[in-house]
C-alpha cells in the first residue's frame, strides 16, 4: 500500500489554501452555477471536519472552517464511500434538522469522495446551492472527475514530500557514513577486548569465584558483540534493498501481548506495569510479522530500559486516515525535544551520558525507522525530559476481513 500522509503534513490543511484545490473549487462553482463549493477533510479521531479549500460567501464566517463531524453532511460521503446527492436538504431525513443548513440557508448538496494515496476516503469535494436541485448523472460524473483531480494533487504532494525527504536522508547518510568505520571499529573492539582478555585470564584462574567472574565477562561481551553484528547486518540488508516485505495474516494486538510477556522477567527487577490496549477488536491484517516483531521488540525494550518506575503501555488502533496506529508509551526518563530527530540516526543516542549509563549500539531506532518506512509507514516521538516518551507508528495495512469472516 502507498504511504499515507495527513493533509496537514502535505500542506493542504490549516494554512493558506492550495492553489490547485482553489482552482478546482472555483471551476466547480462556475460549472455547476452554485453558491458554494469546498473540499472537506474529516478527522475522525478529532471528531472534526476541516475545510481544505472553499469558494462562496458563506465561508466568510470562520466558524464554518472547522465544525463537528456530527453536523457535517460530508460524513455521509465518507460512510457510503460514494457520491451523495441530496436534492432538498430540508426534506432529507439526514439533514433537515442540521444546524449547518439553518445557518447557511443552503438547500441542495452534491459531494464526491476524495482519497488518501492508500485509497481511504478522507473527505469530499462538494457543491451546495441555495435552492432545491435534482442533480443529473452528468453533473455527478463531472464532480467525480474533479474529485479524481483532488486525488491527483494529493498524490503529487505525497511524491514531492517523499523525494524531498529521500534527498535529505541521503545527504545525512553520506555525512554519517564518513565516520562509519570509526564507529564500527570502536563497537567491535570493546567487546573483543573483554573476550580476549578473559580468555587469557582463564588460563591462570585459581578460584571458582574468579572463574565465574571471567565467564560472566565473556557472556556479556559475546552478547554485546552478537547484538552489534546483528544490527549491522540488518542495517546492511535495509541499505542494499534486500529487506523484503512478506505479508501474512496477523493479529497485531496478540503479537504485542506476546512480546510484552518476553520482558516479564526484566520488569520484575523494576516497579513497572506492562499493558496492551487493543482497539482493533482482534482484526487481522496483512503484514510482515518479522518486521513488526523487530519494531515492537526494539520500542518496548527501550521503553523498559529507560523506565524504572511507572508503566509501559502499547496502544493499538486506527487513525482518521485508516492507518494502523501503534503507540508505545512509557513513564521513563524522557527525551529533550532537540534530540527527537537525533535518536533515529545511526550510532546516535539522545545524549552521551545515556550511552554510558544504559549502553546500546545506537542502531536500534535507525533500524526501526527504516523498517517502518519500508512498509510505507511513519514513526514519530513526543517526549519531554522527565515526563516519559510516546512513540507513534502509523502504517497503512490491508484488513484481512474476508479471511476473518471465513474463519
Amino acid at each position: 500500500m502507498a504511504k499515507t500522509y495527513t493533509f496537514e503534513a502535505l500542506g493542504l490543511l490549516h494554512g493558506s489554501m492550495d492553489e490547485g484545490l482553489l482552482n478546482i473549487n472555483t471551476l466547480a462553482t462556475r460549472v455547476f452555477g452554485v453558491a458554494v463549493s469546498f473540499v472537506s477533510v474529516l478527522e475522525r479521531q478529532e471528531g472534526r471536519q476541516y475545510m481544505s479549500a472553499h469558494s462562496g460567501s458563506c465561508f466568510d464566517d470562520p466558524d464554518l472552517h472547522d465544525i463537528p463531524i456530527e453536523g457535517s453532511i460530508c460524513q455521509y460521503v465518507q460512510v457510503s464511500q460514494q457520491t451523495v446527492a441530496i436534492p432538498d436538504l430540508l426534506k432529507d431525513a439526514r439533514t433537515r434538522n442540521s444546524e449547518l443548513i439553518s445557518k447557511t440557508g443552503m438547500r441542495s448538496y452534491l459531494g464526491s469522495p476524495i482519497h488518501t494515496t492508500a485509497g481511504k476516503v478522507i473527505g469530499a469535494i462538494c457543491c451546495m446551492d441555495e435552492s432545491p436541485r435534482n442533480w443529473t448523472q452528468d453533473e455527478i460524473g463531472i464532480l467525480e472527475g474533479m474529485a479524481r483531480c483532488v486525488d491527483d494533487i494529493v498524490s503529487a504532494r505525497t511524491s514531492a514530500l517523499e523525494e524531498n525527504k529521500a534527498r535529505i536522508e541521503l545527504q545525512e547518510i553520506m555525512e554519517t557514513r564518513s565516520g562509519y568505520i570509526a564507529h564500527v571499529s570502536h563497537e567491535i573492539r570493546t567487546p573483543l577486548t573483554g573476550i580476549i582478555g578473559s580468555i587469557k585470564l582463564l588460563k591462570g584462574a585459581k578460584s571458582e569465584k574468579q572463574l565465574k567472574s571471567l565467564m560472566s565477562i565473556l557472556d556479556r561481551s559475546a552478547d554485546k558483540l552478537q547484538s552489534f553484528v546483528n544490527d549491522i547486518l540488518d542495517l546492511a540488508k535495509l541499505d542494499a534493498g534486500y529487506f523484503e516485505i512478506v505479508k501474512e495474516e496477523m493479529d497485531i494486538g496478540k503479537l504485542a501481548s506476546d512480546i510484552l510477556s518476553e520482558f516479564t522477567a526484566l520488569v520484575d527487577t523494576k516497579s513497572i506495569s506492562l499493558s496492551v490496549k487493543n482497539q482493533l477488536d482482534e482484526n487481522l491484517y496483512f503484514a510482515d510479522r518479522t518486521a513488526f516483531q523487530t519494531i515492537l521488540q526494539n520500542l518496548i525494550g527501550n521503553a523498559i530500559k529507560f523506565t524504572d518506575t511507572g508503566s509501559v503501555t502499547v496502544s493499538i488502533g486506527e487513525d482518521s486516515y485508516g492507518q494502523v496506529a501503534i503507540k508505545v508509551i512509557d513513564t521513563g526518563i524522557g527525551i529533550a525535544p532537540e534530540h527527537h530527530e537525533k535518536i533515529f540516526k545511526e550510532f546516535q543516542q539522545a545524549e552521551s551520558v545515556t550511552a554510558r549509563t544504559y549502553g546500546g549500539t545506537g542502531l536500534g531506532m535507525s533500524i526501526v525507522k527504516r523498517m517502518v518506512e519500508r512498509m510505507e509507514g511513519t514513526i514519530s516521538v513526543k517526549s519531554q525530559l522527565g515526563q516519559g516518551s510516546t512513540f507513534l507508528i502509523l502504517v497503512p495495512l490491508e484488513l484481512a476481513a474476508q479471511r476473518k469472516i471465513a474463519a
